[in-house]
């Protein structure tokens, strides 16, 4: 007996998917880069401890298998998820300590894994969910709206900073809200994300015709 199957329009998840992907990413590799800079990190620190921030996107194949064996993906994409706000919402709380640099290069490390984690689960819930059809024309949607993420990330999150920093003068306040609003963005793509995204069928490889997990 099947169970239930996808009914949903992919336009109602796979946007906001791969929204919640590119906004961790460009926060880490590079709005991090900014609010150093205006927090005052020299250029060396901040160009050697960065530098390995994007390691995570490059070996996460490592641990793609766990991704792939244990539990389902829709699952993995909601933990990573809420894992990400808690992380931003610590890197937001950490700018505000007199040692910030090291610990919230540390929690943007262990952002770094969760987010990378979060793509893998979310291309294969793209593969596993949409049909070859719908995979094809949907390729050029989920690019727009990771590309929107890092608009959001590079350009608004830096004016609002900007913004705050004139209207408050105080930089690690400014920072904190900057990114502490992109955490509360993204607690609100979970809540819409533990509603909306589709339940798995059992089975675990993609399909062509049928929509599965």
């Amino acid at each position: 007996m099947k169970n239930q199957t996808v009914s949903r329009s992919p336009w109602t998840f796979i946007p906001t998917l791969y929204f919640a992907s590119g906004v961790p990413y460009i926060i880490i590799n590079t709005v991090s880069v900014i609010f150093y800079k205006k927090l005052g990190i020299n250029n060396t620190q901040i160009a050697l401890w960065t530098s390995f921030l994007y390691l995570p996107w490059v070996i996460k194949m490592l641990w793609a298998p766990i991704v792939d064996t244990y539990s389902t993906k829709r699952t993995w994409i909601l933990a990573t998820q809420f894992a990400m706000f808690c992380s931003l919402g610590f890197v937001a709380f950490c700018l505000q300590l007199p040692n910030f640099f090291f610990v919230s290069l540390a929690a943007l490390t262990i952002a770094a894994f969760i987010s990378a984690t979060y793509d893998i689960a979310t291309d294969g819930f793209y593969l596993l969910t949409l049909n070859r059809v719908q995979q094809a024309f949907f390729s050029g949607i989920r690019s727009l709206f990771y590309r929107l993420a890092v608009i959001f990330g590079s350009g608004f999150l830096v004016y609002l900073a900007g913004q705050l920093e004139l209207s408050l003068n105080n930089i690690p306040l400014s920072w904190t809200l900057a990114i502490g609003f992109s955490a509360l963005v993204l607690a609100i793509l979970f809540i819409f994300h533990r509603l909306i995204l589709p339940l798995p069928e059992s089975g675990s490889q993609p399909h062509t015709q049928t929509l599965t997990e």
